[in-house]
């Protein structure tokens, strides 16, 4: 497993975010037969691994490493439940963003439809619907997608056409923002934004759907249990772990 999810799937994304997991970080037992899939490492996500019968599981936001030698007692139990229960952990934030396959990112613009797309920024992928489409209609998809209410912020066009998505926390700035500005996009999908947001949209007179973070990061694990399951077929089953997040 590890072999296939470090060369077979990760071979395709470089890893940028050195300070977060895009590995296995915590090993568990050398026999897998049951995976579990979810979206963020926590001690609840743990304990229904255990309580569900996973050898292993794999995340978009792992165990996130202490600056100093000096661990908190939160990361310190995390650990130690993985070790005491034999629990393997992987981490993959970075790729399970930008990977043109599996990716958050990816994902959310082929359930809009979208199937020929361009890196947006580091992290996401843009393209465009085949034709343009009433912004109303591509909010009620993206609610269905995420599961939940999202928050418009409507200063763009009333219909749309090119779509870019930066999943989490992708409220950009900066260059990131600049490229977003050159691209010319009818319409923004991420999954939280920050307080300015709404104004430096207002100010671009362009259109952001923001559908959570949580919501918008289910996708690429779900998608990376599916690969996992085909690979290995019968010899592993594979199950995602629901720890749903409002936010």
């Amino acid at each position: 497993l590890d072999g296939y999810l470090n060369y077979d799937i990760s071979r395709s994304t470089k890893v940028l975010d050195e300070k977060n997991a895009n590995c296995l970080q915590v090993k568990g037992s050398e026999e897998i037969g049951k995976i579990g899939f979810g979206v963020s490492a926590s001690h609840k996500l743990f304990q229904l691994a255990k309580k569900f019968g996973c050898q292993c599981l794999v995340v978009h936001h792992g165990i996130k490493m202490p600056d100093s030698p000096h661990y908190d007692s939160i990361f310190q139990n995390r650990v130690k439940f993985l070790l005491e229960n034999d629990i393997s952990l992987f981490g993959y934030h970075y790729l399970l963003d930008s990977h043109p396959e599996v990716g958050n990112n990816a994902q959310i613009l082929k359930n809009l439809g979208i199937t020929s797309k361009e890196k947006l920024v580091e992290w996401g992928w843009y393209g465009k619907l085949k034709t343009a489409t009433k912004l109303t209609n591509v909010v009620k998809k993206c609610e269905k997608m995420f599961e939940q209410k999202a928050i418009l912020y409507k200063y763009g066009k009333n219909t749309v056409k090119k779509i870019g998505a930066v999943s989490g926390s992708g409220s950009l700035s900066g260059s990131e923002l600049q490229s977003v500005i050159d691209l010319d996009l009818d319409l923004y999908i991420t999954g939280t934004p920050n307080e300015s947001t709404r104004e430096i949209y207002r100010e671009l007179g362009l259109n952001l759907i923001a559908g959570g973070h949580y919501a918008t990061e289910t996708f690429g694990v779900k998608a990376l249990m599916k690969k996992v399951k085909q690979k290995f077929k019968s010899r592993v089953d594979v199950e995602y772990i629901e720890l749903w997040n409002e936010v």
